[in-house]
């Protein structure tokens, strides 16, 4: 039985690194102004340390409507039954 020969190993050559691309521009204002223009876009920016120009109105407090309790089942006082849902054989026709 002759042995195969074994493949030649071959060293991968390393990946070629790219290149460092420099770091993107902040955006012009005024470019970022005629976008939103032309789109008919509004831009709102928020601070977290911003308080209101007008003091907001302290909204009510919330209250459940009063709703009327629906009457009790007529068949309330009346003995429970049992009622057997099993299949039963048809009855024999005459």
């Amino acid at each position: 039985m002759a042995e195969k020969p074994q493949p030649e190993y071959r060293p991968v050559p390393p990946a070629p690194v790219a290149a460092v691309s420099p770091a993107p521009r902040e955006p012009d204002p005024a470019e970022i102004e005629r976008a939103l223009k032309e789109s008919g876009l509004e831009l709102v920016q928020t601070r977290s340390g911003a308080t209101a120009d007008s003091p907001m109105e302290s909204e009510p407090k919330f209250v459940p409507a009063k709703r009327e309790r629906r009457p009790p089942p007529a068949d309330l006082d009346e003995p429970l039954v049992q009622v057997e849902t099993g299949n039963e054989p048809p009855a024999p026709k005459v």
